[in-house]
């Protein structure tokens, strides 16, 4: 459509405009990307998989997301259809010169007011899969998204293969966009509003920054404004926001002990290795006990929720006390109760979130009490839905605002979980991100061995092994 004046404007709802915030105060647009890539062990045509993808952005109508700036502030419209240029088809001949070309590809902005809302690569990697990478606007999709696109376009290609019935349309975005206008005008709203003004009430004070480097950059900041109760420091820097990524696994063995303790608990992955981080930073931050991670929601209950684009995650301040008299089994147990409580008002917008903990604590724009932002990916549930082997992986963006953002997942088909630490470099080194992966990962081991150990003893155990070691 060369005229576009018709087409219906959308105001952009709460999760986009989270990322619109992220873009505002960040001085290098990528950081709103979203890169992965899922490859599977079979053979694909590329040319019909390229049909396949024009009939995926007719059926996936957050592809068709174009966005315009407005004096009122950024507004998007669907389009009935989007042209899509050639695929570029690659070839590689080992796993460190794919994630090289795409790493580098995925440190490039998304001109998404040039009508440039995601990039798309076909590919087969070292090992033979054929696979797709998919470089896409947050404010397109986020990681749940991602997931339902690789599903689906590979369902659409194999109908396609076979001259069958395409399968079921997904749910629409478009529509889901009224859902979320009317709760900001609804009495849950409201509710939801008091829920979270008396949760930070019940803490008893402002939060605590434990930061994964340990306390040195509150204690210089406390040094410098002459405030030794100093809590939360400046932790957000849109200018020296270089980043760099670092990517590990566990062994079978550690996944298998984590997994095994989730399943035979009920306590959730995500929650598990909230705890562990928080006890490693805890630990390394004078045996702080208040500490806090921003864990991304991703706010997908219904079924049409769950079979859709569109970006729906949010941050959820996810703030616990840990003292040191309680035991790990209680300390997992409380993190679980917390997010429970939680998610109950996950579609409270993030932006009036943090403007609350302001008022609240007389924050400034640039402090930020999380240690990380943290998700755990479902991608394990991806990988379920085909019969061949299956390979996902994430892309590094090269630059951050934030101290950390870490996101996990089982990887698919194998007994085995994927650490991804993106970590800004002017607070944050890699020897204390590699510190942080092996803390968390040590602390989890003795939690599990003896679910009544208190969080003192952990501790002490912990800097006992090391001093040996």
């Amino acid at each position: 459509m060369s005229d576009r004046s018709e087409l219906k404007q959308y105001e952009l709802i709460p999760s986009q405009k989270t990322m619109v915030y992220m873009l505002k105060y960040s001085l290098h647009k990528q950081v709103t990307n979203v890169p992965t890539s899922f490859a599977v062990a079979r053979r694909l045509d590329f040319a019909l998989l390229e049909q396949a993808l024009r009939t995926e952005i007719l059926r996936n109508d957050c592809l068709r997301i174009v966005f315009r700036k407005t004096r009122r502030g950024i507004t998007q419209a669907f389009l009935p259809n989007r042209d899509l240029p050639p695929v570029e088809v690659l070839h590689f001949d080992s796993t460190a010169q794919q994630e090289a070309v795409f790493d580098a590809d995925a440190a490039k902005p998304l001109r998404i007011f040039r009508d440039e809302t995601f990039r798309v690569r076909f590919f087969t990697d070292a090992d033979g899969k054929c696979g797709i990478y998919l470089n896409v606007s947050h404010l397109v999709m986020d990681a749940a998204a991602t997931s339902v696109f690789y599903r689906d376009l590979l369902a659409v290609y194999d109908a396609l293969e076979r001259g069958g019935a395409l399968p079921e349309p997904l749910s629409s975005f478009e529509a889901h966009l009224t859902k979320e206008y009317t709760y900001l005008r609804s009495e849950k709203y409201r509710r939801d509003l008091e829920f979270l003004t008396q949760f930070h009430s019940a803490m008893g004070g402002p939060p605590f920054y434990a930061g994964v480097h340990g306390p040195q950059m509150l204690d210089r900041q406390r040094k410098l404004l002459h405030d030794p109760a100093l809590g939360v420091p400046v932790a957000f820097d849109p200018f020296r926001d270089k980043a760099q990524t670092y990517r590990t696994e566990t062994d079978e063995s550690t996944a298998k002990l984590l997994l095994d303790f989730c399943e035979k608990t009920g306590a959730s992955p995500e929650i598990l290795l909230q705890t562990g981080f928080k006890l490693h930073a805890a630990r390394i931050n004078r045996r702080a006990e208040d500490t806090m991670i921003m864990a991304l929601c991703g706010r997908r209950v219904t079924e049409d929720e769950k079979n859709m684009g569109g970006c729906l995650t949010q941050p959820v301040q996810m703030r616990t006390k840990m003292p040191l008299t309680a035991t790990f089994a209680e300390t997992v147990r409380d993190a679980s109760r917390t997010r429970m409580s939680l998610y109950r008002h996950m579609d409270f917008p993030y932006l009036d979130a943090l403007e609350l903990e302001r008022k609240m604590y007389h924050f400034n724009r640039a402090q930020g009490p999380a240690l990380m932002m943290y998700t755990w990916l479902p991608v394990d549930r991806l990988g379920e839905s085909f019969d061949c082997a299956v390979e996902y992986r994430g892309y590094a963006l090269d630059r951050y605002i934030m101290p950390l953002y870490t996101f996990t997942y089982k990887i698919p088909q194998k007994n085995s979980i994927r650490f991804y630490y993106l970590f800004r470099t002017n607070t944050i080194t890699l020897p204390q991100i590699q510190a942080l992966h092996k803390g968390c990962l040590d602390a989890l081991r003795i939690g599990i061995e003896n679910p009544q150990i208190t969080l003192d003893d952990l501790y002490d155990t912990i800097e006992r092994q090391a001093r040996h070691a």
